[in-house]
């Protein structure tokens, strides 16, 4: 009677967090994936899919000019977890909010060796205080060109949303977008809000845990 007991508890102890495991990988929700943004659609406006798949936009690269005024083609993916935004040349009050989150973002290259950053500047100013700390370094990319180039670049290439929600500002400087090692857009953020800058730095960890275990 003993041994059956035993036997039982043994079972017991095994099988039912293996049940646990499956219903939870069944059913459960995995609070850790990060949504895919813009998903590809037909010219019927129907979404593409491979087999069961969503086709999701890939960001192509942008071609624009360096500091120096070569050509400066920026390309996605490949690997690097980007995250892209817009700088002014005469930095505000509020672009400072966002020029301190940056740096504190940057501190995630130490550990996360894949990450980069992309500033799209209008004019680039050399020396210019205002701006992060290791910009226009290995591994942080800035490029410039006209209004109408930049605008072009924001929107249609890196499609940030002209608002977004909470926000009680229109300008390109305090938003981010976030960009994963395949090329597909996973977050926008709103770095004046310091807990949107939590969360972003959150999300770049999860994606370069979801790269290393993929």
């Amino acid at each position: 009677m003993i041994n059956f007991r035993k036997a039982g508890l043994l079972i017991g102890t095994l099988v039912i967090p293996a049940l646990i495991f499956v219903f939870l990988k069944m059913f459960g929700t995995n609070h850790y994936d990060l949504p895919y943004y813009h998903p590809e659609v037909n010219t019927d406006g129907s979404v593409v899919v491979n087999g069961r798949d969503t086709l999701f936009y890939t960001v192509p690269a942008i071609a624009l000019k360096k500091p120096d005024s070569s050509a400066g083609n920026v390309v996605f993916g490949q690997g690097q977890i980007t995250i892209a935004g817009y700088l002014p040349e005469i930095c505000d009050d509020s672009c400072k909010v966002v020029v301190n989150q940056l740096e504190r973002l940057s501190a995630l290259r130490e550990n996360i060796h894949n990450l980069k950053f992309l500033t799209i500047c209008q004019k680039w100013t050399a020396g210019n205080t205002d701006y992060p700390q290791g910009i226009n370094t290995a591994g942080w990319d800035v490029v410039t060109g006209s209004e109408a180039e930049i605008d072009s670049v924001l929107q249609k290439v890196l499609k940030l949303p002209t608002k977004l929600p909470g926000s009680k500002t229109n300008s390109f400087e305090s938003r981010l977008v976030l960009i994963d090692a395949k090329g597909h857009v996973r977050g926008y953020y709103h770095v004046t809000d310091t807990e949107e800058t939590d969360r972003l730095m959150a999300e770049i960890k999860i994606l370069d845990y979801e790269k290393k275990t993929n």
